[in-house]
């Protein structure tokens, strides 16, 4: 062996080239690891109430890393069980609400009479994506445009549980005061922008919640309950088609279990029951029900239903929805003739806006705590406005 090669072999690796080797490595083990695990047979299951989270490419900055960051977390192999043991440290060695992966800010927030709550709704309200006045200019915007080009359109946002039942969070949040402040800007500003088609959940829910003393959210979800959805189903057949809503087809149908959302981030997914309120309308009969597209869960999709003359919403119905629409559809569908819903997080600028451009009418509803990213970013974005105002103009 000569001096050289010895040399060589027996010098340590320099400490810079040691740590770029080292992350390298640990990064294509992460990268990795999802489909690892999944070909081994243990895919990282979803426990929380959303699709997992998207990695495209490394051109963002170092934004790139937190989005690579949300991409393996939600793909870990064994998550749901590693949630679990963290928040039972959490709650049991800390008396804490818990944090996974050790974050200062836990994702659920136990109120009274055990009620939980996202604490996104709360954090997020402290530093929103857009202020309340460019939340609200921007979902007007978008509302103007397609009421000026004559469809039909309702317009809503779904408020927080929090927004509704804020007597219920504990009475020592850190949050509470930025909560308050922008919660209370945020729905003055949606109500003075003359946002067309717009309905005010806020009021109507709270209303209802005083008349009946019912929650009108689930307990331990972070979603409201078939009590709450038919507030805003109510409103919106009553807006599309007077006096078509019948009060009598809302049929009590006992309580039945749900896994709440809530408990999943808490790591300990836990069964709890609610009231169910169905619309019980015999006289409309399914025609068919259609996937629309190939993505992952098949939410999105077109129902068409036949009926007696004037039973129905005529023509093609656009309902751009999020998870709060999507638990209120069983209600809704009974209603319409011909109607199509679409996840707003599967925003793709030219598809929405042919989507729109083919409905007779829409209804657009965003829960509160998601409407101030999306009119920043997506569908309320100055771009797909004008791009949606060229395209329905022809």
């Amino acid at each position: 062996m000569t001096t050289e090669s010895a040399h060589t072999r027996d010098t340590p690796m320099p400490a810079s080239r040691l740590v770029r080797w080292t992350v390298a490595g640990v990064s294509c083990a992460l990268l990795a690891a999802p489909g690892v695990a999944r070909l081994l047979g243990h895919p990282g299951a979803p426990i929380e109430n959303r699709a997992p989270a998207a990695f495209t490419g490394l051109d963002d900055g170092w934004d790139s890393f937190a989005a690579l960051g949300r991409y393996v977390n939600d793909r870990l192999p064994l998550r749901a069980r590693a949630v679990r043991a963290d928040a039972w440290i959490d709650q049991h060695v800390f008396g804490e609400d818990p944090a996974f992966g050790g974050g200062s800010s836990p994702r659920v927030v136990t109120g009274s009479n055990g009620v939980l709550f996202i604490n996104d709704a709360l954090t997020e309200a402290c530093a929103p994506n857009a202020t309340p006045d460019v939340s609200a200019s921007r979902l007007a915007a978008l509302a103007a445009v397609i009421a000026e080009s004559g469809r039909e359109l309702v317009t809503m946002v779904a408020p927080d549980k929090s927004t509704i039942h804020p007597e219920l969070l504990p009475p020592d949040l850190a949050t509470r005061a930025c909560f308050d402040a922008y919660t209370e800007r945020f729905w003055a500003e949606l109500d003075g922008a003359a946002i067309p088609g717009f309905v005010n959940l806020r009021d109507l829910l709270i209303a209802r919640s005083t008349t009946t003393r019912e929650l009108l959210y689930l307990r331990k979800d972070s979603h409201w309950d078939p009590a709450g959805s038919l507030v805003a189903v109510e409103r919106a057949v009553d807006a599309f088609a007077p006096g078509l809503w019948d009060p009598a087809a809302v049929q009590y149908q006992g309580l039945y279990d749900y896994t709440g959302d809530l408990t999943g981030l808490l790591g300990a997914p836990a069964v709890d029951q609610a009231p169910s309120y169905g619309v019980v309308r015999p006289q409309i009969t399914e025609v068919s029900v259609e996937v629309i597209d190939d993505l992952e869960g098949g939410a999105n999709r077109r129902f068409v239903n036949a009926g007696p003359d004037g039973s129905l919403i005529p023509g093609r119905t656009l309902f751009l929805l999020d998870s709060y629409g999507l638990a209120a559809l069983p209600q809704v569908v009974p209603y319409f003739e011909d109607l199509t819903i679409v996840n707003i997080n599967d925003f793709e600028p030219e598809r929405f806006a042919q989507l729109i451009a083919d409905a007779d009418r829409v209804w657009f509803m965003s829960v509160e705590r998601s409407t101030p990213y999306r009119m920043a970013a997506t569908i309320g974005a100055p771009e797909f406005t004008e791009l949606l105002a060229s395209k329905l103009r022809g």
